[in-house]
C-alpha cells in the first residue's frame, strides 16, 4: 500500500495544481480537501493529516505581513520608495538601477517578494511614462530587484526554504540560493534593458515624485520598529513572526495605523496555499512519494543536465502555479533523494538553488502574480485602452517568461549555480 499511496498522493497533487489553474481555485484548500479523501481511503488518522500543518511557518508568515502591513497602511513603503526615485534628480538614466535596488531593499527587509511585487508597478508604470521608458521595462526592472532581494533569512520565501531544506538535513544556510538568484535576476534585468534599450530615454520629471520626501511621526516610529525587527532576528536570532507581532502591537500603540486594515492586508490566499500544500506534502513524504518523484527526475537527468532540468522543471510550474506555494513545496524535498541518486556529483543545494530561481524569475509570465500586476498597473493608466494593446502586452510577458526560462538553463547549464553554491 505503501508505494500506492505515493503514487496516489502525487497524482492527488497535481490534480489540486491543475484544479487550481482551471478553475481559478486556491491549490492550498483543494490540497486540503484531497488529504482529508486520501485519508478516509488509506486509513491515515485525521491528527496524522492536521500534523502537515506547519504552525512555526503560519505564524511566521502572518507576523511579517501584519508588521509590514502596518507600515503599508501609514505609506511607509511609499515614502522609501520615494525617497529612492527622487534621489536620482536629472539623472534619469539612474531610474531602472535605482528601481532595481528598490524592489531588491524592500523585498530583502522583510516582507519579502510578494506584497513588494504589487508596489513595483505601481510606481514604476507613471514614472516609465513620464521618464520616456517603456513601461513594461521598468516595471519588469523592479520585479528583478524583488526577486534578487527575496531569500533572505528573514523573508517569508526564505523561511519555507529554510523549512523545506532543514527536513532533509541540508545545510540551511541561505547565502547560496540567495547569491545564485540575485545573479540571475540581474542577468534577466540586463537583458530587459538592452532589449528595450533603455539608455535611450526622453526625459521629463513632471511625474517624478517629489525630491522633498519627508517622514511624519507615524512613519518615523514604523521605521524604529522595522528597524527593531530585523536587528533581534539576524543579531539574536528572535523569530522573525513572533518579534514582528511584538513590534506591531507596540508600534500600534502610537497609534501608526489601524490594527483592522493590518490584519485585513494579510494575504490569507496565500498562507492558505502554502499550509494547505504543505498538509498533501506531509502525506507524500510520509507514503514515500518524494523518492518516487526524486527517482523519476533522476531518471532524465545526469550530473550536468540534473541543474538545469530542476530549474527549467520549477519554471515551467512557475507559469501556472505559485513558487511559494507549490513550486518550492513540491520540488525542493526532492533534492535530497536527487543528489543522494548522483552520489554527490551534484549539490543538493544547488539543485534547489534552481528550483527557487526557476520557480521566481519566470513569474513574469501574464497568468503569474507578478506579470498579471503589471498589465494591470498598465491597463489603470488615463486612455490605456486606446495607448496600449493588452493582447500585445499579454504576448510580450509571455515572451519574457520564456526569455527568463532560457536564462535560468543557461546559468545552470554552464555551471554558474554550481560555481556560487560550491564556492
Amino acid at each position: 500500500m505503501g508505494e500506492s499511496l505515493g503514487l496516489i498522493s502525487l497524482i492527488a497533487l497535481l490534480v489540486a495544481i491543475v484544479i487550481g489553474f482551471v478553475w481559478k481555485a486556491n491549490v492550498g484548500i483543494v490540497s486540503i480537501a484531497l488529504a482529508l479523501i486520501i485519508g478516509r481511503i488509506y486509513g491515515i488518522a485525521e491528527k496524522t493529516i492536521i500534523a502537515g500543518f506547519s504552525s512555526s511557518l503560519f505564524i511566521t508568515m502572518v507576523g511579517v505581513t501584519y508588521l509590514l502591513g502596518i507600515l503599508m497602511q501609514n505609506k511607509t513603503l511609499d515614502n522609501i520608495a520615494n525617497l529612492f526615485v527622487s534621489s536620482v534628480k536629472r539623472h534619469v538614466w539612474l531610474i531602472p538601477i535605482v528601481f532595481y535596488c528598490l524592489g531588491f531593499i524592500l523585498s530583502a527587509i522583510g516582507p519579502g517578494s510578494i506584497p513588494i511585487l504589487a508596489i513595483i508597478p505601481v510606481l514604476a508604470v507613471p514614472i516609465a511614462l513620464s521618464a520616456g521608458y517603456n513601461p513594461i521595462m521598468l516595471a519588469i526592472m523592479g520585479e528583478c530587484g524583488c526577486f534578487g532581494g527575496r531569500m533572505t533569512p528573514i523573508t517569508p520565501e526564505g523561511v519555507v526554504v529554510m523549512n523545506l531544506m532543514g527536513k532533509q538535513g541540508i545545510n540551511t544556510n541561505l547565502f547560496p540560493i540567495w547569491a545564485s538568484l540575485f545573479v540571475a535576476s540581474l542577468v534577466l534585468a540586463a537583458v530587459v534593458y538592452i532589449v528595450y534599450k533603455g539608455w535611450k530615454v526622453k526625459y521629463s520629471e513632471a511625474n517624478l515624485p517629489d525630491e522633498k520626501i519627508r517622514f511624519n511621526k507615524n512613519q518615523v516610529i514604523s521605521l524604529a520598529g522595522l528597524l527593531v525587527m530585523i536587528v533581534c532576528t539576524l543579531a539574536f536570532k528572535v523569530n522573525v513572526g513572533l518579534i514582528s507581532f511584538l513590534v506591531g502591537t507596540v508600534i500600534l500603540l502610537f497609534g501608526v495605523g489601524n490594527e483592522g486594515a493590518s490584519i485585513k492586508s494579510i494575504p490569507w490566499n496565500v498562507l492558505l496555499m502554502v499550509v494547505g500544500v504543505g498538509m498533501l506534502m506531509n502525506i507524500v513524504v510520509q507514503s514515500d512519494g518524494i523518492t518516487l518523484l526524486s527517482n523519476a527526475l533522476s531518471s532524465i537527468m545526469t550530473p550536468f543536465t540534473g541543474t538545469a532540468i530542476m530549474g527549467v522543471t520549477g519554471g515551467i510550474m512557475s507559469f501556472f502555479s505559485s513558487g511559494l506555494g507549490v513550486v518550492f513545496p513540491t520540488l525542493i524535498p526532492t533534492v535530497g533523494g536527487i543528489a543522494s541518486h548522483f552520489n554527490g556529483a551534484v549539490s543538493p543545494v544547488e539543485l534547489a538553488a534552481a528550483v527557487v530561481i526557476g520557480g521566481t524569475i519566470t513569474g513574469v509570465s501574464p497568468i503569474s502574480t507578478t506579470g498579471g500586476l503589471i498589465m494591470a498597473a498598465i491597463s489603470s493608466q488615463p486612455d490605456a485602452e486606446k495607448k496600449y494593446d493588452i493582447n500585445k502586452i499579454f504576448l510580450k510577458l509571455w515572451g519574457w517568461a520564456f526569455v527568463a526560462l532560457a536564462v535560468t538553463f543557461i546559468l545552470a547549464i554552464t555551471g554558474v549555480f554550481h560555481l556560487i553554491c560550491m564556492g
